[in-house]
């Protein structure tokens, strides 16, 4: 994959990542003067955990991809890590926003 590729996929992820925080950021402050906005915050951030996991797929699938066998351990058990806790903040968030 070519540099200027990749550069831009990274700030593709970066950009999402940067809009959902502060959706998030501005939904949180206004559920202070309006509470019915909480599933908003909540759907915000699951959309900041799923976007999250598919920046972990798409740096072990497409940037590492045959060299995930040479990152050392403690490496492999911080992406794992990151991977189940966005995942499971992903799940949890959009449960609680739609069936609780």
């Amino acid at each position: 994959m070519s540099k200027e590729k990749s550069s831009k996929t990274l700030m593709v992820f970066g950009a999402l990542i940067i809009i959902g925080v502060i959706t998030t950021l501005v939904f949180l402050c206004l559920t202070k003067y309006n509470p019915h906005y909480w599933d908003d915050v909540l759907l915000s951030f699951g959309a900041v955990n799923l976007i999250g996991v598919c920046f972990l797929i798409y740096i072990k699938e497409i940037r590492i991809k045959e060299k995930w066998s040479e990152i050392p351990l403690v490496a492999k058990f911080i992406w794992w890590f990151i991977f189940v806790s966005n995942s499971y903040g992903f799940i949890d968030t959009y449960m609680t926003a739609f069936i609780f």
